[in-house]
């Protein structure tokens, strides 16, 4: 049998990305040796949860522990509010929280402030929050070797982050546009590069991995009827743009797993052990497929049926 190792290339998708760590599990329990892992937005700071000590015991114990905790359930409150009740119908597709935050800004007549600040919410939310999840550490001193993926506001490019602090660099992986203020890190001026390259395939497909696995947990592309804003048809074109790049990259790696988190808002925590068991079954169900692929490597991507 070759050699029991992969690449993880982890996406973005918000709370989906807690059913990362799902996954992580069910593949160290199988005995797969994780080389790399790739992270871009959440799919970061599950990558470094996990990458920093190697555990994917802790790794879900600390998550669910936090994420079910009185101090997370205040920002969660401070961001969004309650989810949406079971009569509530979002637009659904990776910006519907835009009907929440619309709404948001109205109610508080803040729109003013769109034009005035560097974004909507507070950098301080975000940064208590992988604060709690992950220690101060630098990221070339992780067990598992990671990469941070993001995106520089100032040259324009993608950055891949391999050294320096963990905390920020997962926070500037995260940082929505507008929603998170960027953050300065090394003379650049970062943000989440996943509002249009959800899946870090090409990245994780540059370290020469002899097995790519990549986690895709973004929701679906759903039908709309109507954009009636310039605002609406912006944000659907993000939208668009980032689904179709998303099925090309895809196309990188050597098996695709898909957890059934599409159902779940990207804002939505309120169920971590739901979303971790979501991915647990798409690793479980995945399993056999990859570990042909290690006994018989193969070029191409192949996703679950």
């Amino acid at each position: 049998m070759s050699d029991q190792s992969i690449t993880l290339a982890l996406g973005g998708g918000g709370a989906r990305g807690v059913a990362h760590l799902g996954v992580i599990e069910v593949l160290a329990e199988a005995g797969l040796k994780v080389d790399r892992i790739v992270g871009v937005s959440i799919g970061s700071l599950a990558g470094a949860i996990y990458a920093l000590h190697g555990d994917h015991i802790r790794a879900v114990e600390e998550t669910l522990e936090y994420l079910t905790s009185n101090t997370f359930q205040d920002h969660q409150h401070m961001l969004f509010g309650a989810s949406p009740g079971k009569g509530e119908q979002t637009t659904g597709g990776a910006f519907s929280w835009y009907d929440r935050v619309k709404d948001y800004l109205r109610a508080n007549r803040l729109f003013h402030r769109v034009v005035r600040r560097p974004s909507l919410l507070p950098g301080v939310i975000l940064q208590d929050v992988i604060s709690h999840l992950t220690p101060e550490a630098d990221i070339s001193n992780t067990t598992i070797p990671l990469s941070i993926v993001a995106v520089d506001l100032r040259s324009g490019h993608r950055v891949v982050l391999e050294k320096g602090p963990i905390r920020e660099s997962v926070q500037a992986s995260s940082s929505l546009p507008a929603i998170f203020p960027p953050v300065e890190l090394n003379g650049m001026l970062l943000c989440d590069i996943g509002v249009f390259n959800s899946l870090p395939t090409v990245v994780a497909q540059s370290y020469r991995p002899g097995c790519l696995v990549a986690v895709d947990v973004s929701s679906s592309l759903r039908r709309l009827d109507a954009c009636e804003t310039a605002l609406d048809v912006l944000m659907r074109m993000d939208e668009i743009g980032e689904s179709l790049y998303r099925r090309q990259v895809r196309d990188a790696a050597d098996y695709v797993i898909c957890p059934e988190v599409s159902g779940t808002e990207w804002f939505d925590f309120g169920e971590p052990g739901k979303l971790i068991e979501a991915g647990r079954v798409a690793a479980k169900k995945s399993l056999p497929a990859i570990k042909d692929l290690l006994d018989q490597p193969r070029s191409g991507g192949t996703e679950p049926s």
